[in-house]
């Protein structure tokens, strides 16, 4: 019997945009059919990212919220969300906190070095 483990997926990131692959997820709509997409094949996390509407990285708290609608819409409680901080060099330290007070995500990946530096 193998031991339980949890996969999580990470399918977009802060800087990737279609130019560099054309099928990265950007949209809240395209996230939710990806969130479809990795719990079939067996991820029960979602790293999340959003972007404004250049495509660039956003730590925008509506824009978090939007994705987080759609895809809770898509697959219920069957994913666990995971927001990020990451400031890519042009978010604050004070931006990046407003957005976890803000969103007050189920689960948030926070680096440490951009925090506290």
């Amino acid at each position: 019997m193998l031991d339980p483990f949890i996969i999580m997926s990470a399918p977009n990131g802060a800087r990737r945009q279609k130019v560099d692959h054309p099928n990265i997820p950007i949209t809240p709509d395209e996230m939710a059919l990806c969130a479809e997409q990795i719990i079939d094949n067996g991820a029960s996390i979602l790293h999340l990212h959003v972007r404004d509407n250049e495509g660039g990285h956003s730590l925008d708290v509506e824009r978090y919220r939007a994705s987080i609608k759609a895809i809770k819409n898509a697959v219920g409680e069957n994913i666990i969300i995971q927001t990020t901080t990451e400031s890519v060099g042009i978010y604050s330290r004070k931006q990046q906190m407003h957005m976890v007070k803000s969103l007050r995500p189920e689960a948030v990946s926070i680096a440490l070095r951009e925090l506290c530096p």
